[in-house]
C-alpha cells in the first residue's frame, strides 16, 4: 500500500512501525532509517527551507540522553520570511513506542512545499513516565514553539495538531483541553490549537468500560506494554475518563477532521462515530470519513491530501 506520495518505498516497513500501525502497536519493533537516509530526505525539501533537529523543549533536556532525549522536537520551515502556519505532528505507537524523526521528515515533505511549517514531537513514553506525561509533553512542546515563534518564523495563531492512533488521541486531547490548564502548567504561552486532524483515534478509553474486543488496541495480556498506560496495569474507569478526549468535549473545541477505517480492529470505528457525534452535538465544526476498505492504517495519499486541504481551509 502506498503511503504519502513523497514516501520512499525501502523505508515503508520501518515507517509503518514508527507511525503506530499494527506492527508497533502490538509491541514489535523495526529498524529505523539511518542518518544518511534522513539527510537524503531533508535534501528533498524546497531550496531555502530550514530544519532544526532535536530541539529540547523543556529546560534541562539533553538530546541523546534518556529519558530527557524524548523531550525534543524536529522543526521544518519553508523558505521565505513567513510567518508560516504550523502542523504539529504527534507520532503513534500505543503511547509506549514510536519516534519523531522518520515520520516527521516524510510529513515535512508533504507540508513544507505547500507553505506549512511542520513540528514532529517526541514525548515521554509510558515505560518512562505514566500518563499524563505524554499530553503534558505535547503541551510543553507547543508552548515552546509559541514562545520562540518569531525565531522560527511561525505564526503562533495558526497551529493545527495532526496525529495517528495514540498520536491522534493526544492531538484530540490538545484540541479539547487547550483552552484551559488541565494538562499544562498554565504558565507561559497558550497551548490551544486552531484545528486538528485525527487518524484512527482512541477517543474514549472508558468506552465499553474496559471490555474491549480482544483485537482492540486497549485489550492486552498481562505481559503487553499497553497496560502501562493504566495505573497498576489494570482498567480504571476514573483514570480512563480523565485521559479521554471525549470527556472534554465543549463548544469551544476547534474544527476537527476525523478519519477512521471501518475494518479497524485495533481502535474500533465506534470510537470515531461517537466522538464525532458528541462534537457535533455542541456545535463544533467536525467532519468524519470512515473508509470502508481500510483498517488501522488510514495514512495514505488521500488522507494526506485531505489533511492538507483541511488545514489550508482552517489555518490559511
Amino acid at each position: 500500500m502506498k503511503i504519502f506520495d513523497s514516501f520512499i518505498k525501502p523505508a515503508t516497513v520501518s515507517l509503518l512501525a514508527l507511525l503506530g500501525f499494527p506492527l508497533i502497536a502490538v509491541g514489535q519493533s523495526r529498524p529505523e532509517a539511518g542518518p544518511e537516509k534522513i539527510q537524503e530526505l531533508i535534501a528533498k525539501l524546497p531550496r531555502g527551507s530550514r530544519h532544526h533537529l532535536d530541539v529540547a523543549y523543556v529546560p534541562g533536556a539533553k538530546p541523546g540522553m534518556k529519558p530527557e532525549s524524548v523531550q525534543a522536537l524536529d522543526l521544518y520551515v519553508p523558505p521565505g520570511d513567513g510567518p508560516f502556519p504550523l502542523v504539529f505532528w504527534i507520532h503513534g505507537g500505543g503511547w509506549h513506542s514510536g519516534d519523531k524523526l522518520e515520520s516527521g521528515i516524510h510529513l515535512a515533505l508533504k507540508f513544507v512545499p505547500r507553505g506549512f511549517a511542520l513540528a514532529s514531537v517526541n514525548y515521554r513514553l509510558t515505560g518512562e513516565a505514566p500518563f499524563p506525561a505524554q499530553i503534558e509533553d505535547c503541551n510543553s512542546a507547543l508552548a515552546y514553539i509559541r514562545q520562540h515563534a518569531d525565531d522560527y518564523r511561525i505564526d503562533p495563531e495558526r497551529i493545527g495538531a495532526l496525529g495517528h492512533s495514540a498520536g491522534a488521541h493526544l492531538a484530540a486531547l490538545m484540541a479539547c483541553t487547550g483552552n484551559g490548564d488541565r494538562f499544562s502548567s498554565g504558565k507561559g504561552a497558550s497551548v490551544r490549537v486552531q484545528a486538528a486532524v485525527c487518524w484512527a483515534t482512541p477517543a474514549d478509553l472508558d468506552r465499553d468500560r474496559g471490555q474491549w474486543p480482544k483485537t482492540s488496541m486497549m485489550h492486552n495480556a498481562d505481559d503487553r506494554p499497553l497496560w502501562q498506560f493504566f495505573p497498576h496495569r489494570t482498567y480504571d474507569g476514573e483514570f480512563a475518563r480523565m485521559a479521554s478526549p471525549a470527556s472534554y468535549v465543549h463548544a469551544g473545541v476547534p474544527p476537527i477532521h476525523i478519519v477512521h477505517g471501518k475494518l479497524d480492529d485495533l481502535v474500533p470505528p465506534g470510537q470515531a462515530l461517537a466522538f464525532a457525534k458528541s462534537l457535533k452535538s455542541v456545535g463544533v465544526p467536525v467532519t468524519l470519513r470512515v473508509v470502508a476498505d481500510l483498517g488501522h492504517n488510514v495514512m495514505n495519499a488521500e488522507s494526506g491530501d485531505e489533511a492538507l486541504r483541511f488545514f489550508k481551509a482552517v489555518l490559511k
